[in-house]
């Protein structure tokens, strides 16, 4: 937990990711286009090892990024980045579409595919 109300501990949050994503690798597509930064923060963190379909990448390649659909995702703090992860998440949960169908931040409705993944 962080010490700072209304904080996200930064380490717990990237375990967290990893469980979920270790239960089912194609939750990814959850995060709607908040995956590619979260893809990157466990990339840069060391964590993308203990995500199924990112161990497998050989040592020194970069993971696969969809620029396109990162660009769509508002500028800000890991703090804001995961926050609105996290937010993304429950409501694809709930409500999402199918076939890693997702809507944007601007509301244009776009297809989360990861090929690091593999569906």
């Amino acid at each position: 937990m962080s010490d700072t109300p209304g904080q996200i501990d930064v380490p717990t949050a990237l375990r967290n990711i990893i469980g979920v994503l270790q239960e089912n690798p194609a939750n990814y597509r959850l995060f709607g286009v908040w995956w590619w930064p979260v893809k990157l923060a466990l990339h840069v963190t060391g964590h993308g090892q203990e995500v199924p379909g990112l161990s497998n990448l050989p040592s020194g390649k970069k993971p696969y990024m969809d620029e396109e659909q990162a660009a769509l995702v508002p500028k800000g703090g890991v703090q804001e980045i995961l926050a609105a992860a996290f937010e993304e998440y429950g409501h694809n949960a709930r409500f999402g579409r199918p076939n890693g169908q997702v809507e944007t931040p601007d509301g244009e409705v776009v297809t989360i595919y990861d090929p690091d993944i593999g569906f």
